[in-house]
C-alpha cells in the first residue's frame, strides 16, 4: 500500500511540471492526500493540533503586534519618510525607489512573511508597481533575529555564535540577491520623486480598529497554511517517502551515502522551514556542513513560506515563478556566504559549539544589529552623495 502511495506521489508531482497536465496532477494529489487523511486520521489530527499550536502560540505573538503596527506606521507616512532617507541607497544598490529600503528594514527584523505583507499594503496604497513589488520580494522577504538567533542558534544549535554566523550569513545573501536581481529586472523604479517631503500624515480615528481587522485577516491566512503542511508533512512521514528515496539513491551507487544522507535531509526540510531546521539541526551531519544547509533552507523559507507570500499576495497576480527561483538564489547565496566564513577560520566548530553570549538578551543584540545596519546605510549614503 505504502508503495502505491508514494508511486502515485512521485508520477503526480512529475506530472506538475507539465503545463498541459497541472490542474490534473493538482486533482489528484489532493485526492491522494484525502485518501491519506481517511487511512491516518489519528496521526494527521495529532499535526494539525501541533499546527494550530505553532501557529496561536509562537507566530501569532511575534507577528500580529509587527503587523499592527506596521499598518498603523503606514497610515502616518513613515513608510514615505524611511524611503525618502534611504531612496539613494536603494536605487544604488537594488535600482528601487526608498520603499525597499524601508520594506528590507522591516522584514529583517520581523521574519517571514512581513516583507510580503508589506509588499502588499504598498501595492494597495499604489506606491510601488507590480514590477517592482517582485524586485522588493528578491531582497526583502527574509527571517528575523527572533527566530535565525534564538531559535535555531540557541535552541535547535545550543550556540548563539552559530546564531549570528547564520543571521549574518542570511542578510548579506539578501542583500546580494537584491544586486543579482539587477540582471533580470530592467528599467528604473522612482515611486518617490524628488518633490516629496518629509511629513507626518493627519491621525485617523479608526487607526487602530483598521490595521486589527487587516493584520488578523493575515494571520489567519499563515495559520491555515501552517496547519495544512503540518499534516502534510505527518502524512508523507507515514508512507515513508523519504526512506523509499533513501534507498532509491543509495543503491544506484553514484552518491556517497553520506552525500545521500544530506540531499534527503535538505528535501525533507524544504517543506516547513521550522521543521526542518530541527530535523538538520538535530541529525548526525557535521556541525559546519548543518551551518551551511541551515543557511540554505532559512532563505529559501520552504514551501509553506512560499504559500504563505503566494496567499497574502493572490489578489496582485505577481510572478510567483520568479519569486521562487530568487529564493533559490538567495539560499546559494547564503549557504556559499556561511561555508566563507567556516572556511576562512574565523571561527572554529569549538567556538561556535562552545560560545556563549555576554549578558543581555536578544533584544540588544537585535537592536545592535539596528544600529549598525542604520550606520552602514548612512556611510553608504554619504559615499554616494559624495561621489556625484
Amino acid at each position: 500500500m505504502e508503495v502505491f502511495f508514494i508511486i502515485s506521489l512521485i508520477f503526480f508531482l512529475l506530472l506538475l511540471l507539465h503545463k498541459k497536465y497541472r490542474t490534473f496532477s493538482i486533482t489528484c494529489l489532493l485526492g491522494l492526500l484525502l485518501i491519506l487523511l481517511i487511512i491516518y486520521p489519528n496521526d494527521s489530527l495529532n499535526a494539525a493540533k501541533e499546527g494550530i499550536n505553532l501557529w496561536l502560540f509562537i507566530v501569532v505573538p511575534s507577528l500580529l503586534p509587527f503587523f499592527i503596527i506596521n499598518d498603523m506606521l503606514s497610515s502616518l507616512k513613515v513608510p514615505e519618510n524611511i524611503g525618502i532617507l534611504f531612496s539613494p541607497i536603494a536605487k544604488k544598490l537594488f535600482n528601487t525607489s526608498g520603499y525597499g529600503a524601508y520594506t528590507f528594514i522591516m522584514s529583517i527584523f520581523a521574519g517571514y512573511p512581513s516583507g510580503a505583507r508589506i509588499v502588499s499594503t504598498l501595492l494597495d496604497e499604489g506606491k510601488i508597481s507590480k514590477m517592482e513589488a517582485e524586485k522588493i520580494l528578491t531582497f526583502s522577504s527574509t527571517s528575523g533575529p527572533l527566530f535565525i538567533i534564538g531559535a535555531v542558534g540557541t535552541g535547535m544549535l545550543s550556540s548563539t555564535l552559530a546564531g549570528y554566523i547564520l543571521f549574518i550569513s542570511h542578510i548579506l545573501g539578501a542583500i546580494i540577491n537584491g544586486v543579482f536581481s539587477r540582471l533580470l529586472f530592467k528599467g528604473s523604479f522612482s515611486s518617490l520623486g524628488p518633490s516629496s517631503k518629509l511629513g507626518l500624515r493627519k491621525l485617523d480615528e479608526d487607526i487602530i480598529s483598521k490595521g486589527i481587522k487587516t493584520s488578523l485577516i493575515t494571520c489567519g491566512y499563515i495559520g491555515g497554511y501552517i496547519i495544512l503542511f503540518c499534516v502534510i508533512v505527518e502524512l508523507i512521514k507515514n508512507i515513508n517517502f523519504f526512506d523509499f528515496l533513501t534507498s532509491v539513491l543509495n543503491s544506484l551507487g553514484v552518491l556517497s551515502s553520506t552525500l545521500v544522507s544530506n540531499i534527503i535531509i535538505l528535501l525533507e526540510s524544504l517543506i516547513e522551514v521550522s521543521n526542518g531546521c530541527k530535523i538538520i539541526s538535530i541529525s548526525s551531519t557535521p556541525f559546519n556542513t548543518k551551518l551551511i544547509l541551515l543557511s540554505f533552507l532559512i532563505a529559501f523559507s520552504g514551501l509553506a513560506v512560499v504559500g504563505q507570500v503566494s496567499g497574502i499576495l493572490s489578489k496582485f497576480k505577481l510572478n510567483m515563478k520568479k519569486y521562487i527561483f530568487f529564493k533559490v538564489t538567495h539560499g546559494a547565496f547564503s549557504a556559499l556566504i556561511c561555508y566563507l566564513f567556516l572556511k576562512i577560520n574565523l571561527f572554529t566548530t569549538e567556538t561556535i559549539s562552545t560560545y556563549k553570549p555576554i549578558e543581555g538578551n536578544l533584544l540588544t543584540s537585535s537592536l545592535l544589529i539596528f544600529l549598525v545596519l542604520i550606520l552602514i546605510f548612512n556611510s553608504l549614503g554619504f559615499i554616494i552623495n559624495k561621489s556625484k
